[in-house]
């Protein structure tokens, strides 16, 4: 992971400071380990650039309330799309959603289903699931090599390790761990914690299958 500067991190995502900051204080900023603050004060991820692209995309279809929250609790599900995407560029990588029915008369689903992968695995995991909505993690990480040069920051390593690497277990495992340290800092200021919590409310959404005992649970 390479570290960005707060200038360099707006540069890219295509952020004005202000606009930054406005969503900053609704609570819409979704960041890599599962926070919306970064890792230090004005210090920043290439993840982090993942993280506010897969909100921005989630935004449209759940609106930014439940965009963000996705984002935020399923790290470890959208970084294995950026990892494998890295490792292997000959084909795309997804991070999806998938609607279920316990129903098929509802028109409410009853719960949403969440995977990572290639087309073929995706379309495997959501075979049931009456709507989906995939997202080529691939296509983002390219786009944002693409602003980072033009910015004059080099994005041409690995933005993480792909998920047959010893590495990848290690840091997901650990995710948590990082994640509670900066939710610590969250839980300080009040009025912010209790936005963090809305975010979450209400909402069903797990990962699928394949996935709930391979990683670690959001």
């Amino acid at each position: 992971m390479r570290s960005l500067t707060r200038d360099q991190f707006l540069k890219i995502s295509g952020l004005s400071s202000g606009g930054f900051d406005a969503l900053q204080r609704a609570g819409h900023v979704a960041l890599a380990f599962g926070t919306p603050i970064p890792s230090a004060r004005g210090g920043y991820f290439d993840l982090d650039l993942v993280a506010m692209a897969l909100a921005a995309a989630l935004a449209p279809t759940f609106g930014r309330q439940a965009a963000t929250a996705i984002v935020l609790g399923f790290f470890n599900q959208w970084v294995a799309a950026v990892g494998d995407a890295d490792a292997d560029p000959a084909q795309s990588y997804f991070f999806a959603l998938g609607g279920i029915r316990a129903d098929p008369g509802e028109r409410r689903f009853s719960e949403i289903w969440v995977t990572n992968g290639t087309h073929a695995q995706i379309s495997s995991d959501l075979n049931n699931a009456s709507a989906v909505m995939a997202i080529n993690v691939s296509e983002i990480i390219a786009k944002l090599r693409l602003r980072a040069g033009a910015a004059g920051v080099d994005l041409s390593q690995p933005l993480f390790f792909p998920t047959d690497h010893e590495r990848f277990a290690q840091i997901v495992g650990e995710f948590e761990h990082e994640r509670e340290e900066r939710m610590a800092r969250l839980r300080r200021d009040k009025k912010k914690w209790r936005r963090q919590q809305a975010l979450t409310s209400g909402l069903n959404i797990k990962a699928v299958p394949r996935l709930r005992d391979a990683q670690p649970a959001a």
